[in-house]
């Protein structure tokens, strides 16, 4: 991404999340706490008016337009992920993890969320200096955060998570910890997905879990959705965001082992069709393809 911008791809999902939560077919998908804060990233950045201009039947029309140009089905694959990702937090919560670190956060409301009623629990939240800017801007505006929810600044080009982590005192290593890497890896060399991924292990309590989304290789060697419009390609390359990381969900769990962690569940778009949209009639809508998200334990 560009050093003195935040991440497009972050203010995408924001988007896409209130639109989702204005649609009456499809609010049910969003908190809306999600839908409220993610208004308060928009409003920082400028966005917020030209989307609540929108009547719903020119908002739908415009979902429609921008996913037929884009990834169809990429809108309802971001909330599903989402829904996905805090069950595994829960979850995890729920076990005993004391530290839940969100890498690439973005605009993303889980720690903002769930920091309030886990006041036992350490919430860190770990993205670019112009990204956590709008973030930390929007929050000290509507609603400051505890003092469980941190938003760390770091620029993980120039610095590991490792040392942006370890620098800080109220980092504990001895604590189980959840890693979150939402829509993090393909952006990341597959050196750095490993140091990324294996933080828990080197770093973290014996209990600890990590949650990640991940690309699988297309059959030609691409790392890409299913069904991409190539003008995606060139917007993500203008905006320094391009996909450079990929794996094929039948070699992930020898590529995690080394790394001291195994899989719990590999999450396609099936399993999120199945688990979420199927039980509310919504099971023929459109999901994008190709980026599967993995459930991992720490194995030692």
């Amino acid at each position: 991404m560009r050093d003195d911008r935040p991440s497009e791809t972050a203010r995408l999902i924001a988007r896409a999340t209130v639109a989702l939560a204005r649609d009456p077919e499809t609010a049910r998908f969003v908190p809306p706490e999600a839908a409220e804060a993610c208004g308060w990233f928009l409003e920082a950045l400028g966005d917020r008016r030209q989307l609540d201009a929108l009547p719903l039947p020119l908002l739908r029309l415009s979902m429609r337009l921008f996913e037929r140009f884009s990834i169809p089905g990429i809108s309802l694959h971001y909330i599903a992920r989402k829904r996905y990702i805090e069950e595994a937090a829960r979850d995890a919560l729920a076990a005993g993890i004391r530290q839940v670190v969100v890498v690439g956060a973005g605009f993303d409301t889980l720690g903002l969320r769930l920091h309030r009623s886990h006041p036992e629990v350490l919430f860190l939240e770990i993205d670019h200096p112009a990204t956590q800017a709008v973030k930390r801007q929007a929050l000290e505006s509507h609603r400051p955060s505890g003092e469980n929810l941190r938003l760390v600044a770091v620029d993980l080009s120039r610095r590991t998570l490792a040392e942006a982590l370890l620098d800080l005192p109220e980092y504990r290593r001895d604590a189980d910890t959840l890693l979150i890497a939402e829509g993090l890896t393909m952006y990341l060399r597959e050196e750095d997905v490993a140091r990324l991924l294996g933080f828990v292990t080197a770093h973290a309590g014996p209990g600890s879990r990590v949650v990640f989304t991940f690309l699988e290789r297309q059959p030609d060697g691409r790392v890409d959705f299913e069904s991409r419009n190539p003008l995606v390609r060139l917007w993500l390359a203008w905006v320094r965001e391009s996909f450079v990381w990929g794996i094929s969900r039948g070699e992930l769990p020898a590529f995690l082992a080394p790394l001291g962690l195994s899989v719990l569940e590999i999450a396609t778009d099936a399993t999120l069709r199945e688990r979420y949209l199927v039980p509310v009639g919504l099971g023929d809508r459109p999901l994008a393809r190709g980026e599967l998200i993995c459930l991992a334990a720490r194995r030692w």
